[in-house]
């Protein structure tokens, strides 16, 4: 029988009533799903240089952990066991896959942490930036002294080993040369008569030939200021010479026989300086050499067979021509033994920039192009006639200003820096053999400052700093590492890059291998094969 509606009405609210009264009754409702784990990861130190990247990870709301995964963007990289509390994590160099695009080396890591409960439950961490590059061994200043990062030298090897930087002073302070042992510790220091800034060069220690009659001493020398010897040994540190007051030093080489410096000045005369001085150099110059009509240095002073090598640029001012002249002198005397006119130009230009292959027989020469370029060409450096066809080569339109040339791999590579960008020449044909022939360059507004060849191997390096302040040298802040393929026609490719937002320095030790320097670590790099391992080509 049909009902009316407010009949169905009334029966619909009585079932109603009688369900609620059931459930009252009965089996109680399922609990609330708890909420999940709360995870935050925080990295102490967000750009590290070292053999590990420590974490801290800090989780609520799980009775027990069950897993603890560190990730980084989406690429699971090491599980962990975790106690409670703020718990340490800590990623090995090993962990890290540095051949991922966005990663490289130095590995720039976006880290997530995540933790699963035992109940099932989890979550993850809110993503936190690091920058990790991996070395071989790390040395603490215990004392945290405020040394500069750059320059550096390291003596010996091992437990013998030392590191050489300049103390930072109040300015118009009297400048100081500190000395750290192989554990970091102080191990002496000298004052020195010349400032230390980020143009200041330590050459290498004087080991002598074949090891005879080492001085196992380095001159330091800082452009357009003086230059003095110290004796590092392991056990002595002292000054032993210097340049005579007032002498502004352009670049010096030392006399790989006696240890003696053979100095350019500003002015570009020639001296040669004892390694053993008074304290004020007055006794310290053996001879000197002067042209009757001084041209622009260009390029080191080579040394080689008992002769001093040296190039330099001359303009004429009455017929608006320019020559690059190759000058030999004898070493014991320093009488003039050759004079080689390489290049001469019926209009005047601006001055190369230069270098020399190791043996002394080619110069090698970076001239400015129109719109920001420049050239690099190679010429006899005792044969007259380095024009255009008769030159060895001579590359194309290479960018930016050309502002040095080395060479490296054992003289068979030469690397041309302009102001940005670092290009690797085959020294024999001028060939450009960089990766898809791409410059590799500088990061942002950073200029190359220091190239730093890793003879007798393939691998270079250099080092990058912002741009000058007017007259005053400012500090790398960029380390890149460059390696090449295997056979003549290898190409130099970036192997990894790493940047410091304070400054950093770089130097070889006695073995090759390279070391680096910010705020108060010494850091050994891994040998360039483990580099290789991690980013294969």
């Amino acid at each position: 029988m049909l009902h009316s509606a407010l009949t169905r009405r009334a029966w619909r609210c009585a079932f109603v009533l009688v369900s609620s009264l059931a459930t009252a009754c009965g089996d109680d409702p399922p609990p609330p799903t708890p909420d999940p784990p709360q995870v935050a990861l925080t990295v102490p130190e967000g750009n590290v240089a070292g053999t590990s990247l420590k974490l801290r990870v800090q989780v609520s709301g799980c009775e027990k952990v069950n897993t603890l995964n560190i990730y980084d963007r989406d690429t699971f990289l090491k599980a962990f066991p975790y106690v409670n509390g703020d718990s340490p994590v800590e990623l090995l160099a090993t962990d890290i896959p540095y051949a991922k695009p966005l990663v490289g080396i130095a590995a720039s890591l976006s880290l997530i942490a995540e933790v699963v409960c035992e109940d099932g439950r989890k979550n993850t961490s809110l993503p936190q930036p690091a920058i990790f590059f991996p070395v071989a061994r790390v040395v603490e200043d215990p004392q945290g002294n405020q040394v500069y990062a750059h320059p550096l030298a390291v003596d010996g090897s091992g437990s013998n080993q030392s590191f050489l930087s300049c103390l930072k002073t109040t300015p118009g302070g009297i400048e100081t040369l500190l000395r750290h042992n192989a554990s970091g510790a102080p191990a002496g220091s000298v004052q020195v008569p010349t400032f230390c800034n980020g143009s200041t060069v330590f050459t290498p220690r004087h080991t002598g030939v074949a090891g005879v009659n080492a001085t196992k001493k380095r001159w330091v020398y800082t452009p357009d200021h003086g230059a003095f010897a110290i004796l590092s040994d392991g056990t002595t540190l002292q000054r032993t010479s210097q340049t005579p007051v007032g002498l502004k030093v352009n670049d010096l080489t030392v006399d790989p026989v006696s240890g003696d410096a053979i100095v350019r000045s500003k002015e570009g005369l020639i001296y040669r300086v004892n390694h053993i001085s008074d304290i004020q150099g007055a006794n310290a110059v053996k001879w000197q050499y002067q042209r009757v009509l001084i041209g622009d240095p260009i390029g080191q002073i080579v040394i080689l067979d008992g002769k001093v090598i040296f190039a330099s640029h001359i303009a004429y001012r009455d017929d608006n021509s320019a020559e690059v002249i190759v000058e030999e002198l004898d070493i014991a005397t320093g009488n003039l033994l050759k004079t080689t006119i390489v290049r001469k130009r019926t209009t005047a230009v601006m001055m190369p920039v230069g270098g020399f292959s190791a043996d002394g027989s080619t110069l090698f020469l970076g001239y400015p192009l129109p719109e920001d370029k420049s050239v690099v060409i190679a010429c006899s450096a005792t044969l007259p006639g380095c024009e255009d066809a008769t030159s060895k080569w001579s590359t194309g339109a290479l960018a930016g200003e050309m502002k040095q040339i080395t060479t490296y791999a054992n003289g068979t590579r030469v690397a041309a820096a302009t102001t940005q960008r670092v290009w690797t020449l085959e020294a024999a044909t001028g060939i450009v053999r960089n990766r898809e022939t791409r410059s590799i360059d500088a990061n942002g507004a950073l200029h190359v400052k220091f190239l730093l060849p890793g003879n007798p191997s393939t691998d270079l390096f250099f080092l990058n700093g912002p741009a000058p302040q007017g007259l005053t040298a400012t500090l790398p802040v960029e380390l890149v590492g460059v390696d090449q393929t295997a056979g003549v026609n290898g190409e130099g490719r970036e192997l990894f890059r790493y940047q410091v937002p304070v400054s950093m320095g770089a130097a070889f030790d006695e073995t090759g291998r390279l070391w680096m320097r910010t705020n108060q670590k010494l850091l050994l790099l891994q040998p360039s094969s483990q580099y290789r391992s991690a980013r294969p080509r």
